[in-house]
């Protein structure tokens, strides 16, 4: 993989020479005649490697190396020397030289010294992406663990909620029977009876998402689905001041589809949303008829939000598993990627289009199956 070589020599015909033979390998060139011309640098992490003569008109090697180890610590530097003066090359080597080479310098030689930087390079940049992958793996499965317990919890605590809410459901009831409907009080206590209704039909939501299944597939009403995940994270939205505004097709085709699943990308799809609006904003779940290539009919489910948007250079890696671009420790890096495996599973397509500064949709897109083709759908 080329760099870019500082060089520094006070002798312009072997500045130039070894310029153009770099040049033919692939590297980057920069040039300096003085330990202040070198000096004068600013972007000093471009560089790879310095090629440095041990005599300059104003200084030596052992001048400018321990500013140079200062400023690029992990770039190598050789020694240029026109004698084999056992003493400075050790004085060099102390103050941090990689390595010399003697004059006249062999193109071959010195090809071979910077092929083994290279390399060196490639294995050490290889050994920090494996360690990384490794602490970004191991904090993940941590996450990941960690979100199992809390589907766990919230489940036991939905089931216990159960009992208390059937009890309070049938003393309003017995209230109600006994409560002429022209009693200042039947109003009131209507009231409670249907938030209570509303709070039962919430835990039973919840209990259905956390509650582990195999794979089902069945009919979806996708509008209904969309409503139901929103009342799962109606509070959340409505504490970050975001405001939901729906936008549903007047006619849209059933899909067949695993519910659970379908609920679980719709989820993944309205908290990332609710990240990326930090300070309030808006979110709109649409849901209408659409294609998949090849004309096959289609329902597509977009999620519009209007917050911080994702930078273009980033927008290919978004789905990539264990990639986030939210601070350490709030995301997972793992929910798009989910998202995708499990549209992918339903023969589906997924698209995310961003702007930053201006919000996201994420677009996804289940083909309409006949009843013919219930069987085809494998999913796991």
């Amino acid at each position: 993989m080329p760099f870019t070589v500082l060089v520094v020599d006070d002798d312009a015909d072997t500045r130039e020479n070894l310029r153009d033979i770099l040049e033919l390998d692939g590297f980057h060139v920069e040039i300096a005649g003085t330990v202040a011309d070198a000096l004068l640098r600013d972007d000093w992490d471009r560089y790879g490697a310095v090629l440095l003569d041990r005599k300059l008109p104003d200084g030596t090697a052992e001048d400018l190396l321990p500013q140079l180890r200062r400023l690029i610590p992990a770039a190598p530097v050789i020694v240029i020397t026109g004698s084999a003066d056992v003493q400075a090359t050790i004085a060099a080597f102390r103050l941090g030289a990689a390595d010399y080479i003697l004059k006249p310098i062999n193109s071959d030689e010195l090809r071979t010294r910077l092929g083994r930087i290279a390399d060196h390079r490639r294995s050490q940049k290889a050994l920090q992406e494996r360690t990384e992958e490794l602490r970004i793996t191991t904090q993940q499965l941590w996450q990941a663990a960690r979100l199992a317990g809390v589907g766990e919890l919230a489940a036991s605590i939905a089931h216990e909620l159960n009992n208390p809410l059937g009890t309070i459901s049938l003393r309003i009831e017995g209230l109600l029977s006994k409560t002429p409907s022209d009693d200042p009080r039947y109003k009131s206590l209507e009231i409670v009876g249907n938030e209570v209704e509303r709070m039962a039909g919430l835990v039973s939501n919840l209990l259905q998402f956390s509650r582990a299944s195999v794979d089902k597939v069945s009919t979806v009403d996708v509008c209904d689905e969309v409503r139901r995940t929103l009342e799962l994270v109606e509070y959340h939205l409505r504490k970050q001041q975001i405001r939901v505004e729906t936008e549903f097709a007047l006619v849209v085709p059933v899909i067949y589809a695993d519910r659970q699943q379908l609920r679980q990308v719709l989820l993944n799809l309205f908290t990332n949303a609710a990240d990326a609006m930090p300070s309030g904003g808006r979110l709109t779940p649409r849901v209408r008829p659409s294609s998949l290539p090849g004309g096959v009919p289609a329902v597509a489910i977009e999620v519009t939000d209007s917050g911080v948007g994702i930078p273009s250079e980033l927008l290919p890696r978004v789905s990539e598993p264990f990639f986030t671009t939210k601070p350490e420790g709030k995301g997972t890096g793992l929910g798009l990627a989910i998202c995708r495996r499990i549209v992918q599973q339903h023969r589906g397509t997924l698209e995310v289009e961003s702007r930053l500064g201006e919000g996201t949709t994420i677009r996804i897109t289940f083909p309409i199956r006949s009843d013919s083709n219930v069987g085809g759908l494998h999913l796991g």
